[in-house]
């Protein structure tokens, strides 16, 4: 099921509630997380900012975490969490699935790493292949940003041409090239329908930009402007096809179709970065919802079953130019047997048809529970939906695009994000990223996390 919903005459939320409440739960979760703050302290002195991703560096301070299970996570204090966070989707197993562990403590007897193939890669590039209609042939690396980072690489190889496009508003991981419009400021932005191309840290080249151009999401004729004004210069478009940086972002009807159409009259590769979505939104990935092929798709997260994993595959004739004399793909890791076999466990045994319905299921019941909630009391959100996956936006109306994200209250977010932790309900640390449901949820953990939204809602309507 794939979804958005939202309301037409919303209320008007009070900031002062919002700050009281703010400040009430901060005091609240300080209180119940002394051991977290006194050793993110403590972290600051050997890590920059306490944590080993900045991601993670969250106010008031990080939640240190000492062990996890099934659909549940205790935090270093011992508080207990229903884990709807899953590391930002990495989880659609759930936490140490008992299938999972017993097959990562056998491999572990036998060789964590060999730095040479083990049969575990072949019979998992031939299920990913069986699974995901896109992909012909594949290569394994260790993360989302590895994937992306040689799927681009292999494009230029292909097409024999420098320049990508990626989307405003996307996250394709770390590497220099996609490290642009991230999420840039108003001021930054430019026009909607060309957006710039904002660096989204410092210590990029400056030329960089000049390689990666801009275009809005769900905005076909944009991006066909954008490659008639760069004929012959591009090599690939990169997007998700489903926008996961900014909430969730669902694409306009035909939107993805008019993509594919347009990438082929420029001869342009189009690739889709299904690191979050996978096998999240549907057991055959995004392809299995929008019947439109790119000619690659990037990989990671829940395919591994939690441990270190990435791939990008396709068409053979992409795929090819992967050799000694053309494009390189080199890692220590690739291929490794610890996540090799989690992926191939993962995969074949643990996500059957029926967990597949399970989370969906519990996923779609979570998303319709927080509609009805939203229309009983007015309130200015909106709620999106796809397979395992969900979030509500403090946006009345559907978010098309990254300038549309402007307008949610991040304030509003973090009181949200902060009432729910203090009572049960762990959420992504970056307030407006999604929820995620695993096989391993249950009935009451979706009953309880409605109860508490209610709750919130309730305050913020008193």
């Amino acid at each position: 099921m794939k979804g958005a919903f939202m309301l037409r005459e919303p209320i008007t939320i009070n900031p002062k509630i919002v700050e009281e409440i703010v400040v009430r739960e901060e005091a609240e979760f300080r209180k119940r997380t002394p051991r977290s703050h006194e050793i993110h302290e403590r972290a600051k002195t050997s890590l920059p900012m306490g944590v080993s991703s900045s991601f993670q560096a969250v106010p008031p301070y990080p939640l240190f975490i000492s062990r996890a299970e099934g659909s549940h996570i205790w935090d270093y204090d011992g508080n207990e969490y229903t884990d709807f966070h899953l590391a930002f989707g990495s989880l659609l197993v759930g936490h140490s699935h008992p299938v999972l562990v017993e097959a990562l403590r056998e491999q572990l007897g036998n060789g964590s790493l060999y730095s040479l193939p083990c049969p575990e890669t072949v019979f998992l590039a031939e299920e990913m292949a069986r699974r995901f209609a896109p992909i012909e042939q594949v290569r394994f690396c260790n993360s989302g940003t590895e994937a992306t980072m040689d799927a681009l690489r292999l494009a230029r190889a292909h097409v024999g041409r420098d320049k990508i496009v990626k989307i405003e508003g996307s996250y394709h991981g770390h590497h220099d090239t996609v490290m642009m419009s991230t999420k840039p400021s108003v001021d930054a932005a430019g026009p909607a329908d060309r957006p710039n191309s904002v660096p989204a840290s410092k210590g990029i080249p400056s030329n960089v930009k000049n390689n990666t151009i801009v275009a809005p999401y769900n905005d076909a004729e944009a991006l066909e402007r954008i490659l008639t004004e760069h004929e012959g210069e591009v090599a690939a478009v990169i997007t998700e096809a489903v926008l996961m940086n900014v909430g969730i972002m669902l694409p306009d009807e035909g939107y993805l179709k008019n993509l594919r159409e347009i990438t082929r009259r420029h001869g342009v590769l189009l690739i889709f970065d299904e690191v979050k979505t996978g096998v999240t939104v549907a057991p055959g990935g995004i392809t299995e919802l929008y019947p439109v092929e790119p000619d690659l798709i990037c990989l990671a997260k829940s395919i591994g079953g939690g441990m270190p994993i990435g791939a990008f595959g396709g068409r053979e004739e992409v795929m090819r130019h992967i050799n000694h004399e053309e494009v390189l793909h080199l890692g220590t890791f690739n291929g490794n047997p610890m996540s090799m076999r989690a992926g191939l466990v993962t995969l074949t045994q643990i996500f059957t048809p029926e967990a597949h319905t399970h989370a969906m299921g519990l996923s779609k019941q979570l998303g319709e529970g927080y509609v009805g909630i939203i229309e009983e009391y007015d309130m200015p959100m909106h709620v999106a939906q796809i397979g395992a996956k969900g979030c509500a936006m403090f946006r009345y109306e559907r978010a098309r695009n990254y300038r549309a994200w402007w307008d949610i209250d991040m304030h509003l977010s973090y009181a949200y994000w902060l009432f729910l932790a203090n009572r049960g309900i762990l959420f992504p640390p970056g307030f407006d990223d999604q929820w995620t449901i695993s096989i391993q949820h249950t009935q009451a953990d979706i009953d309880h996390h409605l109860h508490v939204f209610q709750q919130f809602v309730l305050e913020l309507t008193k």
